[in-house]
């Protein structure tokens, strides 16, 4: 989801991309795996073990998706609370600028 806040308070982007380079990880662990299984049986408990950690990289990957679509949505609902204070002419007085969210 890319709402309007998501260019200006982008804290979905590096969650995503954290997502994005487990889920590399977990692909580069799965090949290597295959490679090492070749090995006997202490290469058939190597693979085992590097699958596993795959899996559970994997299920951190999607959760961290989760997450970044959460924060996402939490970006635009900031950019259309930002956009009607600026349309209402909301401005403090006196006090520190207010932060924009888009």
């Amino acid at each position: 989801m890319t709402g309007a806040g998501a260019e200006h308070a982008p804290w979905s982007r590096p969650v995503r991309a954290q997502a994005c380079s487990l889920r590399e990880q977990a692909a580069r662990l799965r090949s290597s795996a295959e490679e090492v299984a070749s090995l006997g049986p202490e290469g058939a408990a190597l693979r085992k073990r590097m699958i596993a950690h795959a899996d559970r990289a994997e299920t951190a990957a999607r959760s961290l998706e989760r997450a970044a679509e959460a924060l996402a949505r939490h970006e635009a609902v900031l950019a259309a609370l930002d956009r009607r204070l600026e349309d209402d002419g909301f401005s403090p007085p006196g006090g520190p600028p207010r932060p924009r969210w888009r």
